[in-house]
């Protein structure tokens, strides 16, 4: 199958969640919070809150559930083991961001 390798499972599977991200903040700040901007999401809430980092990365895995299935209907095995591997890669920084935030709050680190 054409487009059926690792590198291009692996590739996706590491963008899919950037957009995941970007709808996930639009749904945010117009119906969660529809007095912020998406320049607050990124910046306030994401970049300068180590406590809602590991959060939001999560729910931007969504994006790459739903590569994996489309890539299982389209029968691109090769690409799904890319995918797999990516969601690897984000759930190890999900768990090291997660780490941080609880020894930060239990006073590990200043």
């Amino acid at each position: 199958m054409p487009g059926d390798s690792f590198r291009t499972g692996l590739i996706a599977g590491l963008l899919a969640p950037v957009i995941g991200f970007f709808a996930y903040a639009a749904m945010y700040v117009n119906v969660i919070r529809p007095e912020h901007d998406l320049h607050w999401f990124i910046f306030e809430l994401f970049l300068r809150n180590i406590k809602y980092q590991s959060s939001v990365l999560s729910l931007s895995l969504i994006a790459d559930a739903f590569l994996f299935f489309w890539f299982d209907r389209t029968q691109r095995l090769k690409s799904m083991r890319g995918t797999i591997a990516a969601m690897m890669i984000y759930g190890v920084v999900i768990v090291l961001l997660f780490v941080i935030d609880w020894s930060k709050e239990h006073g590990w680190f200043s």
